[in-house]
C-alpha cells in the first residue's frame, strides 16, 4: 500500500510541474498574465508536495510515532509557499474579474498571511489547531468565491455578466470541492481518532487532503484547457470569431504590445481591433461613430506602418507577431 500513496504524490507532483510549465509556455505565447499567476500557484503546490513526498519517504521504514501526527512539519517556511500560492490564486480572479487593484489584492494576502502566523504561535499543538491551520486555505478560497459572485450579481453590465457567466460550471465545481476538502479534514483531523488507522495510514493522513488534490486536478484540467486554446490560436493563420469565442479578448491581450511595437495611436488600435474581428470599413466606421474616409485613412496609416499592403497580410502579421 506504501506504494500506491509513493506513486499517487509522485502523480500529482507531475500535474503541477507539467501545469505549471504549460502555464510559463501560453505566457510566453499570449502575455497574459493570467498563466504567471498559473505557473508561480502549480509551483508552490509542487514545493509543498515535494515536502511531502520527502518525508513520507525518509519515513515510510520508520514507526510514525503518535506525537507527530497533528504537527505541521515546517510551519514558517509552508506558510510562505502557501501564501505566495493563494496570493497568485487571488490574482488570477481578480484578473477574470477586471477588478485588479494592489490595495485590493494586498489586504486579503495578509490577512491570511497574519492569521497563520496567529495560529502556528497562539495555539497549543493538536488537533484543533491542525485543522484550524489548514482550513485558513478553504476559508481564503471560499472568500475568493463569494467576491467573484457578488462581482457578477452586483454587475448591470451584460456583456460582463455574459463572460462570467460560462464561468458558472467550473465555479460551482470549484466549491462543491473545496466543501469536501473542509468536510475531509474536519473527519480526518477532528473526529476520526488516529488510533483507529492501521500502523502506517497516519504516515499518509497527517498532512494529506485527497479532495484538496482532485480540485488540484479539476484547476489544472481548467488551465491546460485554456491554455491549449490560447496555444492553439498561434496554430491557425487567422483565427475568426466563428472559431474563437473570446476572439476579441485574445485580442485586447495582444494589442498593447503590438502598439507600441508599431507605434500605433489609441484610435489605430481600436480600428485594427476591428479590422481582426473581420468587420468591413462601413461597419468600423459604424462603430466608432467615424466617417469611412476617417477609417480608410487610419486602415492606411497602420498597413504602412506595419508595412503591410492587404487587410489579410495584416491579419497574419499581427498573430504571428
Amino acid at each position: 500500500m506504501n506504494t500506491v500513496f509513493f506513486f499517487y504524490t509522485l502523480a500529482i507532483l507531475v500535474v503541477c510541474i507539467v501545469c505549471s510549465v504549460l502555464s510559463a509556455a501560453a505566457w510566453a505565447s499570449s502575455r497574459r498574465r493570467i498563466f504567471v499567476y498559473g505557473a508561480i500557484a502549480f509551483a508552490c503546490y509542487a514545493i509543498e508536495m515535494t515536502e511531502i513526498f520527502f518525508n513520507e519517504y525518509i519515513s515510510q521504514n520508520i514507526a510514525f510515532p503518535a506525537s507527530d501526527y497533528y504537527d505541521i512539519a515546517m510551519p514558517f517556511e509552508r506558510t510562505f509557499v502557501v501564501t505566495v500560492l493563494q496570493a497568485n490564486i487571488w490574482l488570477i480572479a481578480l484578473d477574470i474579474l477586471d477588478r485588479t487593484s494592489k490595495r485590493r489584492f494586498f489586504w486579503p494576502v495578509l490577512a491570511f498571511l497574519i492569521s497563520n502566523i496567529v495560529i502556528i504561535v497562539a495555539m497549543p499543538e493538536g488537533p484543533w489547531r491542525q485543522w484550524a491551520y489548514y482550513t485558513t486555505r478553504q476559508v481564503f478560497s471560499f472568500f475568493v468565491y463569494a467576491y467573484a459572485a457578488w462581482c457578477y450579481l452586483r454587475s448591470n453590465d451584460e456583456r460582463y455578466r455574459a463572460r462570467l457567466g460560462k464561468l458558472k460550471a467550473p465555479f460551482l465545481i470549484m466549491v462543491v470541492l473545496t466543501t469536501c476538502v473542509l468536510l475531509e479534514d474536519i473527519y480526518i483531523i477532528l473526529i476520526a481518532p488516529m488510533n483507529t488507522h492501521v500502523s502506517w495510514l497516519p504516515l499518509y493522513l497527517s498532512e494529506r487532503n485527497f479532495s484538496e488534490n482532485v480540485l488540484l486536478c479539476f484547476m489544472a484540467f481548467v488551465l491546460v484547457h485554456v491554455a491549449y486554446n490560447v496555444l492553439s490560436i498561434r496554430i491557425k493563420e487567422a483565427p475568426v470569431q466563428e472559431e474563437v469565442g473570446d476572439l476579441d479578448r485574445h485580442i485586447d491581450e495582444q494589442m498593447p504590445f503590438f502598439r507600441e511595437t508599431h507605434k500605433l495611436s489609441k484610435r489605430e488600435a481600436e480600428v485594427l481591433k476591428l479590422v481582426l474581428l473581420g468587420k468591413n470599413n462601413q461597419e468600423i466606421a459604424n462603430d466608432l461613430y467615424l466617417a469611412v474616409g476617417t477609417v480608410k485613412a487610419h486602415v492606411h496609416n497602420i498597413m504602412k506602418k506595419c508595412g503591410k499592403s492587404s487587410r489579410e497580410e495584416l491579419t497574419l502579421f499581427f498573430w504571428k507577431s
